[in-house]
């Protein structure tokens, strides 16, 4: 029972995160409708929102990961994979999870390394704005690490459906 407990703790967690970040997608949508109106109305053009939403649009797509990997929401070419039966397709999983944590696992290391650069040298971007990068950059990490979390989660329940059969997924 403390492993079940544990896989819906990393599902909340991505649940969570998830869900608060999809509100970026609102700060995105009114900063350009600003930026479009006082650009083309009012003739008076801002420097910073286009990169501001470069930032929200990298960490938006970092950590929501692990929510996308827990609702199976990743595009998909399933011309095979959709016709296997659920063992077959856990196996499957179970096989390639191996390709999913290299790139994970390369994500946390060499984008920690580029977050920990950054906020050492107290990096900025070259444009007018000179925007710290630290806080776009620590996000690849981070939205890796919860990955890392929701991909572990479904390795494990992989392997119960390849030891004990197919349970209702709770996602599907």
């Amino acid at each position: 029972m403390q492993i079940e407990n544990f896989l819906k703790y990393i599902d909340r967690l991505n649940e969570w995160v998830g869900r608060i970040v999809s509100y970026a997608v609102l700060f995105m949508v009114f900063t350009l409708c600003y930026e479009v109106f006082f650009r083309y109305v009012l003739n008076l053009p801002t420097i910073w929102v286009l990169e501001i939403n470069q930032y929200v649009l990298c960490a938006y797509v970092a950590l929501t990961g692990g929510y996308v990997l827990l609702y199976s929401s990743h595009v998909n070419v399933e011309i095979l994979y959709e016709r296997f039966s659920p063992k077959t397709k856990a196996l499957v999983n179970v096989i390639t999870s191996v390709f999913f944590f290299a790139v994970v696992i390369t994500l946390i290391w060499k984008g920690g390394i580029m977050a920990l650069e950054a906020w050492e040298t107290s990096e900025e971007s070259y444009s007018m704005l000179a925007a710290p990068l630290f806080p776009a950059k620590v996000t690849v990490p981070i939205g890796a690490f919860l990955m890392l979390l929701q991909g572990t989660a479904k390795l494990i329940r992989d392997i119960r459906t390849l030891v004990q059969g197919p349970a209702p997924s709770p996602h599907a």
